[in-house]
């Protein structure tokens, strides 16, 4: 039997799951080194071109004593590759495309909870927001063998048309609304978990969006996004290649201008199985940057919780109000440092087991509360950033520090290095093979990370 790219037969598998590893991204370096700093055809940026980058993150994942939820293994290996390549233009000052397709190789030592998503490795997994609102399924299974899985996907495929004061952009394209960092109530589609290291690309959405100049620093934004219903466990309720309904689709209206030097928003409509209101401001005082964010969302249609609980079985999305505060500076020094408050009207410290499963399944940010993150920056080289964060549930106690490094190794080259350590009370998990959570993060186990990027 072929064995995983980064695992061999052997006693220990997480041990030589590290060497294997730790040679792909030598190797990987090395022929990044040698890469000239180019496009592969043409130019993505003029009228048409061919660009590539290959990443591969390698997580060494610590676990706590809880077999339920993470498996037998004191300490786990997991990888991820992902070829990128991106066919994109613009042939004409009215016109532009881009295509992205990802081609991913992944290796995992977990057997538990790690691998399955409630406790995933760096927190809560987002995988189930990036399935939604997507009504076609451009993805291709290739191999699937236990610890090693291949595929291919269309992660992006959109034209843009210039038609007097308006840009309409049709097809699978990335939508990113709000302003803050660890968490936005705003960002609806496919938003980025407060743990999440690699923000280089968010996943497309199928969607018709059509923006508006109205003038300076003023304009609208109409969207409407086909997509599936996803439940708690990511699967789609409905089959077939192409295939949507109204509880997983979007029709969502956003206005934004500036005021007395603040940037002011406002969106509305409709979302994954909801409605939703939502309100933003970004601006400055005192040399101090301020953001806030507030979004009210009224459950519609929603699917069910999947989860071993009593019935009736609740809902996997429900009615929150959302607040997010947050306030920053960057010195001239280069010190970077930034704080949010999250009021997440939805999450419920008492009942963690519900809230970290509407986590895992996309319907909440986080578990807790109300929570706090903070983080800071500094430049130490011109080629090395340090960065450290730290996200607190002010509910119980818990909560996970990350530290991280940022390298540019060479021009087309970068090296991400970091951690997720996790603190708080761990769950209690009896023979009897119920788990009881007794805070959010102390949920999760800890873990390190290396990153390596190469852009061709």
């Amino acid at each position: 039997m072929r064995q995983p790219i980064c695992s061999m037969a052997g006693s220990d598998p997480s041990v030589t799951a590290a060497r294997r590893c730790a040679s792909l991204v030598v190797a990987g370096l090395w022929l990044a080194a040698a890469t000239p700093v180019a496009a592969l055809l043409g130019d993505v940026e003029g009228s048409g071109g061919l660009d590539a980058n290959l990443r591969t993150t390698v997580l060494g994942i610590d676990n706590y004593h809880a077999p339920a939820l993470l498996g037998d293994h004191d300490f786990d290996m997991a990888s991820q590759t992902l070829l990128r390549a991106v066919i994109a233009g613009r042939p004409s000052d009215s016109l532009r495309y881009e295509v992205h397709a990802v081609q991913s190789l992944e290796q995992s030592t977990a057997t538990g909870g790690a691998a399955a998503g409630l406790a995933s490795p760096v927190g809560p997994s987002s995988s189930n927001r990036e399935l939604r609102y997507r009504a076609l399924d451009f993805t291709w299974a290739q191999d699937d063998r236990g610890q090693w899985r291949s595929g291919l996907v269309l992660d992006r495929a959109n034209a843009t048309l210039r038609l007097g004061a308006f840009d309409v952009t049709a097809g699978r394209q990335a939508i990113t609304f709000g302003h803050t960092f660890f968490w936005s109530p705003l960002d609806v589609f496919s938003p980025f978990d407060a743990q999440q290291f690699d923000r280089d690309y968010k996943p497309g959405v199928d969607a018709l969006r059509v923006d508006g100049d109205l003038g300076a620093l003023s304009g609208v934004t109409l969207v409407a996004s086909a997509g599936r219903s996803i439940d708690a466990a990511g699967q789609a309720a409905h089959g077939g290649f192409a295939d949507a309904s109204w509880t997983g689709s979007a029709l969502l209206a956003r206005a934004f201008t500036n005021v007395a030097g603040w940037d002011l928003e406002i969106q509305a409509g409709k979302v994954y199985a909801g409605w939703q209101v939502g309100l933003g401001a970004t601006g400055e005082w005192l040399g101090v940057d301020l953001r806030v964010e507030m979004a009210a969302l009224r459950a519609d249609s929603s699917p069910p919780l999947v989860i071993d609980l009593p019935a009736p079985m609740p809902d996997l999305v429900r009615d929150a109000e959302t607040l997010v505060v947050g306030a920053g500076r960057r010195f001239d020094n280069s010190l970077d440092l930034h704080a949010e408050y999250f009021l997440n009207g939805s999450g419920d410290a008492d009942d963690l087991a519900t809230s970290l499963a509407r986590v895992s399944g996309g319907a909440l940010l986080a578990a807790s509360r109300h929570l706090i993150g903070v983080t800071a920056a500094y430049e130490l080289l011109p080629i090395l950033v340090a960065r450290l964060s730290w996200i607190v549930s002010l509910e119980d106690g818990s909560g996970q520090v990350q530290p991280g490094l940022t390298w540019s190794a060479a021009d087309n080259v970068e090296v991400l290095l970091g951690a997720f350590v996790s603190h708080g009370q761990r769950p209690d998990t009896p023979d009897s093979g119920s788990v009881d959570f007794r805070s959010e993060f102390g949920s999760y186990p800890s873990v390190l990370y290396l990153q390596p990027k190469i852009y061709f």
